[in-house]
């Protein structure tokens, strides 16, 4: 895709939205947390999750505006302990790190242009993310800039449809560490269960 993407809010929230909810696949991989938890703090990973090195605590709901609130391209990478979440800036980075930073970004955006050449996307096409009780309907330029300023540690690939479904022109197939993907309960070849077992 060759058009710059719009910083307006709108598209902004889509993308965060999106990462967001690349991160709460990915936590089906880790440990459920077993700290004592503070009355009225909410449970880690389903009301609040924890971002690292700060240790800073935000609600669910909060989280997209959370990542809206960083001007730099954000590095996500979740944690063994679910809904904990290292989270690094490009800008704070330098030498050999920044450069491998930079490289990953640049080869998503890459990836993103070959895949919607093969499969006949424009920006405008509508792309299906379905896991668990999540189902999410948006754009491949939403997805793009997602790429472009969120880069979460989660495997994922845009394929064709294994379905026939009108809300959407491909699916954004996600592979956790631990090899489950995201098939959505709507796919008749998976049901949901093995959303969560890799199966």
């Amino acid at each position: 895709m060759n058009e710059e993407h719009s910083l307006d809010e709108q598209s902004l929230t889509g993308a965060a939205t999106l990462a967001f909810a690349l991160l709460r696949f990915e936590k089906g991989a880790a440990h459920p947390s077993r700290a004592y938890e503070p009355p009225g703090t909410g449970s880690l990973g389903v009301d609040t999750f924890r971002f690292l090195p700060s240790g800073r605590r935000v609600g669910a709901d909060e989280v997209p505006g959370f990542l809206m609130s960083f001007s730099t391209p954000v590095l996500l990478a979740p944690t063994t302990w679910g809904g904990t979440i290292a989270l690094f800036l490009l800008d704070e980075l330098s030498g050999a790190r920044r450069k491998s930073a930079e490289h990953s970004f640049a080869n998503w955006q890459n990836h993103l242009a070959h895949v919607a050449g093969q499969l006949g996307l424009t920006d405008s096409s509508s792309l299906i993310l379905e896991f668990d009780d999540d189902e999410h309907v948006f754009s491949f330029s939403t997805l793009s800039l997602c790429m472009e300023r969120y880069a979460v540690l989660v495997g994922w690939a845009v394929t064709p449809l294994l379905y026939d479904d009108p809300r959407a022109q491909a699916r954004l197939d996600l592979i956790r560490s631990d090899g489950a993907h995201s098939w959505g309960g709507s796919c008749p070849l998976r049901d949901g269960k093995e959303d969560r077992h890799g199966q």
